[in-house]
């Protein structure tokens, strides 16, 4: 009788995906979030993965490949932040999860969720322990009386749970520092670092290895910018908070300059290298000759770093170290919201409108929209080939530089939000009041579709965007999600 009903479960799921009214399912491999997974609940094992069910949602580490799985994020049919607890048989054929009012069994296929499960006879493999008395913490924890570890900062942390997987290893779940493993005879502890230190991300930057991510600090016990690498799936961190040369922080903005990071927050610009336990740090605010301390945008250029802070506009050169003000007449107490560089023009967005400076000749022009100034804040500036995007309040504007033609989207006017925007020559995606509108530009009629929360987003806030090919990376206020905009399997 099960199987009949699940059949037919399924079946009307493959119909709702022929009609354009599946805008309320998520599709599958559309949306995937990455969050703060450092909060264990529980712990559960097949032979070849061992589950993690967060507070962000449900992560799974490969215990053949040793290493971690793409996490079980932005599915059909579920809630991710209330999980609370998972089980699955020894070869990963059923999975089930409890959240706080229904136990759910996973479809693997359809990669969904579906309510009113009765969980089959799964033959389970594993078994919860306490934390044994000789297991050897690694060089930056310590244990207290077994129930609690303590970082080298001595932050304490509970243990949640721990698992014997009957195959020589011990998994550990902790409250705030995430999933540890031990070998069950040699009881050396190493952690397993993955997700976000910090969950509400306002500034995004690619460096060419490490997808780096950082914003607000809000209520985050652990603070910092975290380093992805989209290549391995794995994480590293470079923590504030733990020093006063790097204090706690809401980050801003991001960017490389030489073998830098460099942090724009509301504190001062911070000049980070090297890893996160020896890291070389150099702050840079008023007294040493910004406008302001609230940085808002960063651009660099050689060995050069424009900075765009809510006071005016300064160059950082780092062969001298010297800090200058540009155009102090022109910026002097504005705010400025973004800059953008395509090597022979620096490109302004500020509260007073867009400007470009001519690098040649360091010549500062307001951009001119066929004669009428672009009045009013410039939130954001995107380049993608000949064409400049400008975001404002009011506005969302497209200047093609080679034929010098103007397109205004005057009907996405009253939904721009957000104030940031990502763009290639297929689309333009920016955030709206409810979420994420994409704009199909080579559509034989050009149209745009808003994305929200029931697509799969980690939030409808968004903040930051990069665009990287078919995906569409979001900053949210509850994590990083990384968006297929072209999934095949969507009708738009």
């Amino acid at each position: 009788m099960k199987s009949v009903l699940r059949t037919a479960c399924l079946s009307i799921i493959s119909l709702l995906f022929l009609y354009p009214s599946s805008d309320a399912i998520r599709l599958r491999n559309q949306a995937i979030t990455w969050t703060n997974f450092n909060y264990i609940r529980s712990v559960s094992n097949s032979i070849e993965y061992v589950y993690f069910t967060t507070t962000g949602g449900l992560i799974r580490y490969n215990k053949l490949q040793q290493e971690w799985d793409m996490p079980m994020t932005g599915c059909d049919g579920i809630d991710d932040t209330d999980i609370e607890r998972a089980w699955v048989d020894k070869f990963d054929e059923y999975l089930y999860v409890r959240t706080s009012d229904d136990l759910k069994e996973y479809d693997w296929f359809f990669s969904s969720w579906y309510p009113g499960a009765e969980m089959s006879q799964i033959e389970k493999i594993g078994h919860r322990i306490e934390v044994p008395i000789d297991l050897l913490p690694s060089v930056q924890l310590n244990f207290v009386d077994q129930s609690k570890i303590t970082d080298r900062h001595n932050r304490s942390y509970a243990i949640t749970e721990m698992l014997d997987d009957e195959a020589g290893n011990l998994w550990l779940g902790s409250w705030g520092f995430g999933a540890a493993i031990a070998g069950s005879s040699a009881r050396q502890l190493e952690q397993l670092p993955y997700g976000l230190i910090q969950q509400d991300i306002r500034a995004i930057h690619f460096d060419g290895s490490n997808l780096w991510v950082g914003g607000r600090v809000g209520i985050s016990y652990r603070t910092g910018l975290s380093g992805f690498n989209l290549e391995n799936n794995s994480f590293e961190y470079l923590e504030s908070g733990t020093n006063s040369q790097f204090p706690a922080s809401d980050v801003y903005s991001i960017e490389s300059i030489g073998e830098n990071i460099a942090i724009g927050t509301e504190d001062g610009l911070y000049l980070i290298s090297g890893e996160s336990d020896f890291m070389s740090i150099e702050r840079y605010s008023r007294r040493r000759g910004l406008a302001d301390n609230g940085i808002m945008s960063l651009a660099a250029i050689g060995d050069s770093l424009f900075i765009g802070t809510v006071g005016g506009l300064n160059l950082l050169t780092l062969s001298n170290d010297s800090v200058q003000t540009l155009y102090p007449g022109q910026f002097n107490n504005q705010t400025i919201y973004d800059l953008e560089c395509d090597g022979s023009y620096l490109w302004i967005a500020s509260i007073d409108g867009a400007y470009r400076l001519n690098l040649s000749n360091n010549r500062m022009q307001k951009f001119d929209k066929t004669g009428n100034i672009l009045f009013g804040a410039q939130f954001d500036i995107e380049l993608e080939g000949d064409n400049i995007w400008f975001v404002s309040d009011h506005d969302l504007i497209r200047f093609d530089q080679k034929k010098g033609e103007i397109d205004s989207f005057d009907d996405l006017s009253r939904v721009i939000y957000g104030h940031t925007i990502v763009a290639n020559e297929l689309i333009a995606a920016v955030a709206s009041d409810r979420g994420l509108i994409v704009i199909f530009l080579k559509a034989e009629n050009r149209f745009a579709r808003e994305f929200t929360f029931d697509d799969g987003l980690a939030s409808d806030n968004i903040y930051a965007l990069w665009i990287d090919g078919d995906y569409i990376w979001i900053g949210t206020d509850r994590g990083l999600t990384r968006f297929l905009w072209n999934n095949p399997e969507r009708i738009d």
